[in-house]
C-alpha cells in the first residue's frame, strides 16, 4: 500500500518528556493510508510555563516563541503538514492546524490580555490560521469561537479526540474520590480540597487521592502524589469512582474526558468545554458553586445506584462519541480534501 505522508508537528510536554495527549492521540490511533512523520517542536514550552502558570513572563516567551517560528521554513519529503496548537512555521507544503482553544480563549481567557493589543494578537493568528487548508478543533464551543476570531467557517471542522473505553474497573471496598492538576489555582485544587475535608467529616467510607503540587493535609484516608506515571495514573482510573475536576479556567478537560472513559463519574465546574463532555445528570454533574461539589458529591456517595448509572453512561458516551474507528474515517475527509 502506498501512504500519504503527513508532518506531525508537535510539541513535548514539558513534565513527562513525551508528545503532548492530543497529538499522541491522533498518532495512536491513525489515519487509513496516511503514515505520520513527527517533528518535535524545538521551542517547547519552558520553565516559564511549566505549571501552565500565565503572567507576563509566559507572555513575553509565547511571543518570543511565535517570532521565531515565523522566521524559520518547514519542507521536506512529505505531503502536507499536520501542526498542533500553538506551532506556525513558515509551512512550504499545504498545512492544517489543531488546537483546543481558539486565539481569543487563549489570550482573554488564560493570558487575561483583554486589550487592544490582546485584540491585535488574536487578529494576527486568524490571518494566519486563513491560509491554512483547514482548523480542527474538539469543542463545539473552540469551534465558535474561531469564527468569531475572524477563522473562515468553511476552514472550521469539530473533530473530537479519539479514546477507547476501558471500562473494566478494578474491584474495591468504598468510594474512592481523584483530582488530577498540576496548576493548583487554576485547576480548583483548593475548591477540591474543601469539599473532600468536608465529605471525609461524615463518611468513614470515602478515601480521597490528590494528583498535583500543593499543601495537603495529613489525613489518613488521604493520598497525595505531586507526579506520577503514565501507567501510575492509568491505575487510578482504574481504582477510581468519581473524579472532582473544578478548574476555574479550561481550554478542554482532557482528564475528564479520560476519567468517562473507565467509567468515572465527573463533577465538573459550569465551564463552556466541559459542559460539552460532561452531560449533567448523565454521567455526572456540573457544579454551579463551590458548595456544589461536596453537594453533588455526597448524592453519588450515597446513592450506589445512582454511581453505577453514571458509569455506565460514561462508556456508552465515550464509546459512541470517541470511537478511534469513526473518527479516523473523520479526518480522512479533511486529508483526503486537502491531498
Amino acid at each position: 500500500m502506498v501512504y500519504k505522508k503527513v508532518l506531525l508537528v508537535a510539541e513535548r510536554d514539558t513534565i513527562t518528556g513525551k508528545l503532548k495527549s492530543g497529538p499522541s492521540l491522533r498518532l495512536k490511533y491513525g489515519v487509513d493510508g496516511y503514515r505520520f512523520i513527527v517533528k518535535e517542536d524545538p521551542f517547547s514550552q519552558s520553565r516559564y510555563v511549566r505549571n501552565l502558570s500565565f503572567n507576563s513572563l509566559t507572555t513575553l516567551y509565547m511571543l518570543l516563541k511565535a517570532l521565531l517560528q515565523r522566521a524559520a521554513t518547514v519542507n521536506g519529503d512529505f505531503d502536507f503538514v499536520h501542526a498542533f496548537f500553538w506551532t506556525f512555521y513558515r509551512y512550504r507544503k499545504p498545512w492544517i492546524h489543531e488546537n483546543d482553544q481558539s486565539p481569543s480563549q487563549l489570550i482573554f481567557n488564560y493570558f487575561k490580555m483583554k486589550n487592544g493589543f490582546g485584540q491585535k494578537v488574536v487578529e494576527m493568528i486568524a490571518d494566519l490560521l486563513n491560509g491554512s487548508k483547514a482548523v480542527i478543533t474538539w469543542t463545539n464551543y473552540s469551534a465558535k469561537g474561531f469564527v468569531n476570531d475572524g477563522v473562515e467557517q468553511s476552514l472550521v471542522h469539530m473533530i473530537p479526540l479519539p479514546m477507547e473505553v476501558k471500562c473494566e474497573k478494578k474491584e474495591h471496598r468504598g468510594i474512592k474520590v481523584l483530582f488530577v492538576g498540576r496548576d493548583y489555582y487554576r485547576k480548583g485544587g483548593d475548591i477540591a480540597l474543601k469539599a473532600m475535608m468536608n465529605v471525609l467529616q461524615k463518611h468513614s467510607e470515602v478515601t480521597f487521592t490528590y494528583v498535583g503540587k500543593a499543601t495537603v493535609p495529613e489525613h489518613p484516608r488521604i493520598k497525595h502524589y505531586e507526579g506520577i506515571s503514565r501507567k501510575q495514573l492509568e491505575d487510578l482510573y482504574r481504582n477510581s469512582d468519581v473524579l472532582l475536576y473544578p478548574s476555574r479556567d479550561e481550554a478542554y478537560g482532557l482528564a475528564a474526558l479520560e476519567a468517562l472513559s473507565y467509567g468515572i463519574p465527573v463533577i465538573a465546574s459550569n465551564l463552556p468545554s466541559l459542559r460539552e463532555i460532561v452531560e449533567d445528570s448523565v454521567y455526572g454533574y456540573i457544579a454551579k458553586s463551590e458548595e456544589d461539589y461536596t453537594q453533588k458529591l455526597e448524592e453519588i456517595i450515597d446513592s450506589p445506584e445512582k454511581l453505577k448509572n453514571f458509569s455506565k453512561m460514561a462508556c456508552e458516551r465515550v464509546k459512541i462519541k470517541h470511537d478511534p474507528k469513526k473518527i479516523g474515517e473523520e479526518l480522512k475527509k479533511i486529508y483526503e480534501s486537502i491531498s
